[in-house]
């Protein structure tokens, strides 16, 4: 226990000259991003994208803009292969440590480029969060903490250039001194990740998470993922209190040899508390499970939002802090209470903000007006230059010259119910691929209520019957869409037969929500759920009630 206090008053320590960084930020948001840009181009002018974007004469912002085009991951994927592939000197002067897997947008995965600048990043903002909520909350750093931030059981690789693909821990995404204290402080080992199957990386995480009853801090993406935990603790109860009384890990399916031999020094025999749980995990009486829990942090805007009433419910009491917008390629934004939300990381990347659905000048954090939507463009110290994230976010309002930003969404072209990222450019190719399967006028797949929550191809027209497994087949080369599918977050994709009118009807919602119908294309995703249209599903029978 005095090791660990003495872990988190380091941590502690460390965070607050991030936080001390940020506050000055905030004060001169324009300063801050011009000091963000000077360091970014020196370090990385004489790349072979800074050459072609001449990048050694650009002194200004507005020289910047005008050199470098925005442009979503398709306009830098050539570059990013080519580092891939082990070119040095592509996108940054200094060595990409590895490539993180993200959804694409086109294709089913991005391969994002980490450097040390990048790690240091998302140090300073992460720093900036953990200080601010410490020093908000001291009860958050009074004991371990459970993190979730890179898939659970996934398999190590390399690109053809020897590159690793990949975090082998959470920790490890913030590199540095900071990544091996988070380590020390973890309730769950990083070495879960070596389960070999997802089903055995949750057992081993609920294994770990029950033998910490001062646990004290959660932070997770999507709420939905702390529930389908819950609910995975209170099904494998007994086969867990009996584990945790005997000081062992023995999930239905036994673990592979490195993943048994790395998590086995980490266990305790603790039967006295498995006693007590027994009652509380039949009971589902979570706060007394964990007692001193002080924050789940977590996504609590756009779709995450409709999964928060069940973590309130299963931790009353406890405070749910919505997290920043955080993406496997940066930070936009991280909560600070003094502004009653989440401000832009002003010292981590380079943030612009186009006005959403128009063509206007990107703007910087200075210039945002309450009440309006932008997407968002960042440029980082792993190479991603002026990059389009595909995320919008709205100002809620300003105070002084700082923006407080919340998350909308990816707009009706995307989908992203549980951190699966669907797009529009993904599931079009994706719907060509399968014609062998159907035919219609119409074909467009958007969400479906439900829990879990799931997606519905609608057709006019007809389909086979194999076409609800290969759609969902197909969309699992997404690889956050199989991670949720996998976890049970999402349902398998369904087919529905529209009868007729589809396409009249998708025309008419769209003008209920306020578009010309001359501005109305079709697509084959649209992120809204509800739709309604005449017809059935694709396996109940014609004639039949639905």
């Amino acid at each position: 226990m005095v090791r660990r206090a003495a872990v988190n008053a380091a941590l502690l320590a460390g965070s607050l000259p991030a936080v001390g960084r940020l506050r000055r930020a905030l004060k001169d948001p324009r300063a801050a991003q011009e000091a963000v840009l000077r360091r970014l181009l020196a370090a990385n002018a004489g790349t072979a994208f800074g050459r072609e974007h001449g990048l050694g004469k650009v002194r200004t912002l507005s020289e910047f803009s005008a050199a470098v085009p925005a442009r979503g991951y398709d306009g830098l994927e050539p570059w990013v292969r080519r580092a891939m592939a082990g070119e040095p000197g592509v996108l940054t002067a200094e060595p990409v440590r590895l490539f993180e897997v993200t959804s694409g947008s086109s294709g089913a995965a991005k391969y994002i480029p980490y450097t040390a600048s990048l790690q240091g990043e998302f140090r300073r903002a992460v720093g900036a969060w953990l200080g601010e909520l410490a020093l908000e909350r001291p009860p958050v750093m009074a004991g371990p903490s459970y993190w979730t931030v890179t898939p659970l059981a996934r398999a190590p690789s390399r690109t053809s250039g020897g590159i690793p693909v990949g975090f082998a821990s959470d920790a490890e995404v913030l590199g540095g001194w900071v990544g091996r204290l988070m380590e020390r402080r973890l309730a769950v080992p990083s070495a879960v990740a070596l389960a070999g199957d997802l089903d055995g990386a949750l057992y081993a995480t609920a294994r770990f998470l029950l033998q910490e009853p001062g646990l004290s801090f959660m932070s997770l993406w999507n709420p939905s993922f702390l529930t389908l935990l819950l609910g995975r603790i209170a099904s494998d109860a007994e086969r867990l209190l009996t584990d945790l009384a005997a000081g062992t890990l023995r999930p239905p399916r036994p673990l592979c040899g490195p993943a048994a031999a790395a998590l086995a020094p980490g266990l305790k025999a603790m039967p006295a508390r498995a006693r007590a749980l027994s009652p509380l995990l039949a009971r589902r009486a979570w706060g007394e499970v964990w007692p001193r829990l002080a924050v789940v942090s977590c996504w609590a805007d756009a779709s995450a939002a409709s999964a928060l009433p069940a973590v309130r419910a299963a931790f009353p009491g406890v405070a749910i802090q919505g997290k920043g917008l955080l993406a496997t390629e940066g930070v936009v934004s991280v909560p600070v209470a003094d502004f009653g939300g989440c401000v832009p990381a002003l010292t981590s990347h380079l943030l612009e903000f186009r006005p959403w659905g128009s063509d206007g000048r990107a703007l910087l954090a200075d210039e945002l007006e309450a009440g309006r939507e932008y997407d968002v463009l960042m440029t980082t110290g792993g190479g991603l230059w002026r990059y389009e994230l595909g995320d919008v976010v709205r100002v809620t309002r300003v105070v002084g010259r700082v923006p407080v930003l919340e998350f909308v969404g990816r707009g009706a072209a995307a989908s992203d119910l549980r951190g699966e990222k669907l797009s529009a450019a993904f599931v079009g190719p994706v719907l060509e691929r399968l014609r062998g399967l159907w035919q219609g006028p119409f074909a467009m797949l958007a969400p479906a209520e439900g829990e879990p929550p799931s997606y519905t191809l609608f057709i006019e027209g007809r389909a086979a019957a194999a076409l609800p497994a290969a759609l969902d087949a197909a969309l699992r080369e997404n690889p956050h869409y199989d991670y949720c599918r996998r976890l049970g977050q999402l349902g398998p994709a369904s087919v529905f037969l529209v009868s007729g009118g589809a396409h009249e009807a998708y025309l008419a919602r769209c003008r209920e929500a306020g578009q010309r119908a001359g501005a109305v294309k079709p697509t084959p995703l649209d992120g809204r759920a509800g739709w309604r249209f005449s017809g059935r599903p694709l396996d109940v029978p014609e004639g039949a009630a639905a």
